[in-house]
């Protein structure tokens, strides 16, 4: 009876963390302490998960790499960070001010990103790359087979990028982008399983 009883207690702690996982954000499931990270440059640079507090300075970063828009507003932003449970944003502090941030859903077997910026000032420092390498880490910990995203046809130095960490050219979403509905090439990046 003892071992029953015993037996018993571990099956609800068990459900408990089963439920716990299943109400919780994917910011608040992954293994992802905050750090410090060398840039291309030689500084070093802070990586965190978003949280709420991070929402205008995301806007911020958005509003200097977007010639003045921000694709993803206020309120989208805090649904994604807050609430959605397969979203995840990581964000880049150089000395105390944030300069770069990526989204990412993690759904059916796929992450895929959903938004990735880097002040103008601060590009070809390693940082989108860095970024990326860390959604594609954090892919591969929740068993993800791929990570996925979309690029503007004209924005050809972020599709080198993308080239050079492996992902493919998968097609072409004709007048994805609001505004000036331009095309928008998809990427894709198939995950190798351990």
């Amino acid at each position: 009876m003892k071992r029953f009883k015993k037996w018993l207690e571990t099956q609800k702690v068990s459900i408990k963390e089963s439920k716990r996982l299943q109400t919780s954000t994917l910011a608040e499931k992954v293994q992802f302490p905050k750090s410090m990270v060398e840039l291309d440059n030689g500084q070093f640079a802070e990586l965190s998960i978003a949280i709420e507090e991070d929402i205008v300075d995301i806007l911020r970063i958005q509003t200097l790499s977007y010639n003045g828009t921000t694709p993803w507003g206020e309120g989208a932003l805090r649904r994604e960070i807050t609430h959605n449970k397969r979203a995840l944003y990581l964000i880049v502090r150089d000395e105390k001010e944030a300069v770069a941030f990526i989204g990412t859903w993690f759904v059916d077997g796929e992450s895929h990103i959903t938004n990735i910026a880097v002040v103008p000032e601060k590009r070809r420092n390693g940082l989108a790359y860095l970024l990326i390498k860390k959604v594609i880490y954090l892919a591969v910990q929740q068993k993800m087979e791929k990570v996925s995203l979309e690029v503007r046809v004209s924005n050809k130095q972020a599709q080198k990028l993308y080239l050079k960490i492996g992902f493919k050219k998968v097609g072409i979403k004709k007048g994805y982008y609001a505004g000036d509905h331009e095309d928008a090439l998809e990427m894709s990046l198939p995950l190798l399983r351990m």
